[in-house]
């Protein structure tokens, strides 16, 4: 009798784990960065390279925090085949969910000469600031997403970059003033 209703538990712990992972007001529902992935890899038929090694280097940033980057998500889809017009309707149907779950664009491009489209959105998260930037090529696919605390960033780049200004001219600057904007 006792493991009758183990199983019988058992199969009812299983079976809300699905409803709630089947929801859409779950947590699952509204990452933007695993939507993006998915959709190159099904709609492209495309896989990702080097996941293990960028799976760790996101696990390294999530613990030293490097230049105030809190949180890394890199997916590469190198040597593949990805078949882009200027006005390819599968790639702004990527960004517009993310654009719908509060993302605000900053960069948008299309360069006919090499087929490559750009996508930069930036969202604030309390202090933070959270960039997803998608980068598809002919050849090639790069989607990342990474949250920084603009405080720390400055503060790294005061430190590392301040004294090669003289040399690159003003392009530090230009990326410190952007994040300060974002406070």
């Amino acid at each position: 009798m006792k493991r009758n209703k183990l199983n019988i538990f058992a199969v009812l712990f299983l079976a809300a784990c699905a409803a709630v992972s089947l929801g859409t007001d779950t947590a699952f529902a509204y990452d933007d960065f695993g939507r993006m992935v998915h959709h190159i890899e099904s709609t492209y038929h495309v896989h990702r390279s080097n996941r293990f090694v960028l799976g760790c280097a996101g696990l390294v940033v999530k613990f030293w925090h490097v230049g105030g980057v809190k949180n890394l998500k890199v997916a590469m889809f190198e040597d593949q085949h990805f078949a882009l017009r200027e006005n390819d309707g599968r790639i702004d149907e990527i960004a517009s969910h993310a654009i719908e779950n509060g993302w605000q664009p900053m960069v948008r491009s299309f360069s006919r000469r090499s087929g490559e489209h750009n996508y930069v959105l930036v969202r604030q998260e309390g202090k933070d600031l959270k960039m997803l930037i998608l980068n598809l090529e002919p050849n090639e696919a790069n989607v990342v997403q990474v949250k920084v605390d603009p405080e720390k960033l400055e503060k790294f780049m005061d430190d590392n970059v301040g004294n090669h200004r003289a040399h690159h001219g003003d392009a530090a600057s230009d990326v410190q003033s952007m994040v300060m904007s974002f406070r």
